[in-house]
């Protein structure tokens, strides 16, 4: 079992490559299948879910910033 730093970065991951692929219009299908046992173990490791979803969201949003325009 990965420690709680691992699990809560690979499930951030997770979450920004469901993002990344909804918004190119890609089917999200195996993202998803991801994300859900990526944040169950980061749960299990003592991980805020909050804090993992905030910080998803605002490296997706600094992605966003960084290639608009591309």
């Amino acid at each position: 079992m990965p420690n709680a730093d691992q699990a809560r970065e690979a499930a951030i991951q997770a979450i920004i490559a469901s993002q990344k692929a909804d918004r190119a219009g890609r089917t999200t299908d195996p993202v998803h299948r991801q994300v859900v046992p990526a944040l169950d173990q980061a749960k299990a490791a003592g991980c805020n879910l909050r804090s993992i979803h905030a910080e998803a969201d605002r490296r997706y949003g600094q992605w966003l910033i960084n290639n608009a325009g591309r």
